[in-house]
C-alpha cells in the first residue's frame, strides 16, 4: 500500500510527495547527531617538567613525631676507656660501614659518627664521650642539582618545622639545632659537598628569614656524601641519601 501526503505550495497548487523523501532528507543530520554523541576523548598526559629530580612520594611531615624529637636534650654517654694495647694500628684510613639501619663513618681526626635510622638519632664518638643526638628528616624535595625548593609542600613542611623549633626555643632557651645537608655517592665529591651545603643553607635561610627562627638557634653544614645510607646503591635508594636533617646539638 503506498503513502501520500498532499502539502500546499505557496502559489496554492497542491503537491504530492513521497514521506520517504523527508526521511531521507533526516537521515545526514541523524548520523551527524550520533557520531557527536559516540565521539571518542583523548586525554593527553602533561610532559614532564624538565630539570626536576623524579623521587618517590615524601612522607608526609607528623608534627607530634618531629615536636617528641627536637624536645629531647643531646645524651651524653661516657665510655671507658679499653686498656692500652701493644698491638701497632694500621695508619688510619676513613671506614664506612652500612647496615639496613644504621650508617658509621669513622674519618681519621674526627669523632666517630653513627646514623641509626630506625631510631632517628646520631650518635657522636669523641675519645671516651658519646652524644646521642635526635634528628627529624625534612619531607622537602629540590629541584635536580640545585638548591630551589621544588613546591609548595616542601615550604609547608618547613613552616610546621619553623613554628615546633620556636615553641621548644620559648620552653628551653639556649637549644641549639644543626641543618645537615647531605647526597648520594652520585657525583663527584667536590660537586657533592658544594650542593649539600648550598641546600642546608637554603633551608637555614628559609626558617630564620622567612618563618622567623632566630640565627642563634639554628647552624647548618653541608656533609656531602660523606654518610651514605647506601653507597653505590640503586637509584631509589640514594634517593633516601639525598636529605636534609634537623638535628638537635645543644
Amino acid at each position: 500500500m503506498s503513502m501520500r501526503c498532499r502539502v500546499e505550495e505557496e502559489g496554492g497548487e497542491p503537491k504530492t510527495t513521497h514521506p520517504m523523501k523527508s526521511y531521507l532528507y533526516l537521515l545526514p543530520a541523524l548520523c551527524l547527531g550520533q557520531v557527536t554523541s559516540h565521539a571518542q576523548v583523548t586525554i593527553v598526559a602533561p610532559a614532564p617538567v624538565p630539570g626536576v629530580v623524579v623521587v618517590q612520594a615524601a612522607r608526609p611531615l607528623d608534627p607530634g613525631l618531629v615536636r617528641r624529637q627536637l624536645s629531647l636534650a643531646p645524651r651524653v654517654v661516657i665510655v671507658p676507656t679499653p686498656p692500652a694495647s701493644t698491638v701497632v694500628a694500621p695508619p688510619p684510613v676513613e671506614i664506612v660501614k652500612t647496615t639496613k639501619t644504621t650508617t658509621v663513618v669513622d674519618t681519621p681526626g674526627r669523632p666517630r659518627r653513627v646514623y641509626n635510622s630506625e631510631r632517628s638519632v646520631v650518635i657522636v664518638e669523641d675519645q671516651n664521650q658519646s652524644r646521642e643526638l635526635t634528628y627529624v628528616t625534612l619531607p622537602v624535595l629540590f629541584v635536580k642539582e640545585t638548591a630551589e625548593l621544588l613546591d609548595a609542600e616542601s615550604r609547608g613542611a618547613l613552616e610546621q618545622v619553623a613554628g615546633i623549633i620556636l615553641e621548644v626555643s620559648k620552653t628551653e632557651p639556649g637549644v641549639l639545632f644543626d641543618i645537615e645537608g647531605h647526597t648520594s655517592t652520585d657525583g663527584t665529591d667536590e660537586f657533592n659537598a658544594t650542593l649539600s651545603a648550598a641546600r642546608a643553607q637554603r633551608v637555614y635561610d628559609e626558617l630564620t628569614r622567612r618563618y622567623g627562627v632566630p640565627a642563634t638557634a639554628l647552624s647548618a653544614h653541608g656533609y656531602g656524601e660523606s654518610f651514605p645510607m647506601y653507597p653505590n646503591g640503586a637509584e631509589e635508594q640514594m634517593q633516601q641519601d639525598r636529605r636534609v636533617l634537623v638535628v638537635r646539638t645543644k
